[in-house]
């Protein structure tokens, strides 16, 4: 099933980019590089906020691939506000169900709430990243803008975690089980051993740019329905009790 929220993948190409593109590989590479040659630009605009909420996350989505997506900036309720989004097919009991398009805000601010608290930041890092990935306001671009506003984040809070030593199928493991069952704190165990001492904001172009698998729960295995489906509202009432 291609992902096509807006339904006119055969005319405008996957999500309306600027180029039609609609071979996945040709997708990648186009979205990577309107990424990598803007990071400078989103760490630069993050370093220099004093306050991060939620509008300064859309406009690092915007900044980072506004040159790709005419849409950048937007977030899904704004965009498909009637769409559930889902990684795996909502038929299968190990799927990962995003936040509601009207309660994704919700979901981000809790985050950042979470942040302010500087000690319990440091201790529990996955607890803020789940969130942050579960509110998954983007249609695309999640993991990428989502870890640039993390690392700011927690470069504040005085640590950071050690991407490079860091494995994509592990983490993007933890992080979906974190999504499914908070309660577990499966990232917070995973990330932990990563977290090490503040470090300077000079390298973090390089090491961004070389993280592989940034788009793991934007691409792979994406599914969606209307939020009017009954299937649908019992899913979201199973994850609200959880």
């Amino acid at each position: 099933m291609t992902f096509d929220p807006f339904g006119d993948f055969e005319t405008a190409g996957y999500l309306q980019n600027v180029l039609r593109l609609k071979e996945p590989d040709e997708i990648k590479r186009s979205e990577h590089l309107s990424f990598e040659l803007s990071i400078e630009d989103a760490l630069s605009y993050l370093a220099q906020t004093k306050i991060i909420d939620y509008p300064v996350i859309l406009k690092v989505h915007e900044i980072l691939f506004s040159d790709f997506y005419p849409w950048a900036g937007k977030d899904r309720h704004e965009l498909v506000p009637h769409l559930a989004v889902f990684k795996g097919s909502k038929d299968n009991p190990h799927h990962t169900a995003f936040e509601r398009p009207d309660f994704i805000r919700k979901a981000i601010d809790y985050a950042l709430q979470l942040v302010a608290d500087k000690k319990r930041f440091r201790e529990r890092p996955g607890e803020v990243m789940g969130l942050l990935a579960f509110a998954h306001p983007f249609l695309d671009g999640n993991g990428r803008t989502i870890l640039l506003v993390f690392m700011e984040l927690a470069f504040r809070a005085g640590f950071a975690i050690n991407w490079s030593e860091t494995n994509k199928d592990d983490y993007l493991r933890a992080l979906s089980d974190e999504i499914r069952d908070p309660s577990q704190r499966y990232l917070d165990n995973y990330l932990i051993p990563f977290v090490i001492n503040i470090s300077s904001r000079n390298d973090w172009p390089k090491i961004i740019g070389g993280i592989k698998g940034l788009d793991g729960l934007d691409k792979e295995n994406i599914s969606y329905g209307s939020l009017d489906d009954p299937e649908i509202q019992r899913i979201y009432l199973t994850c609200r009790a959880q």
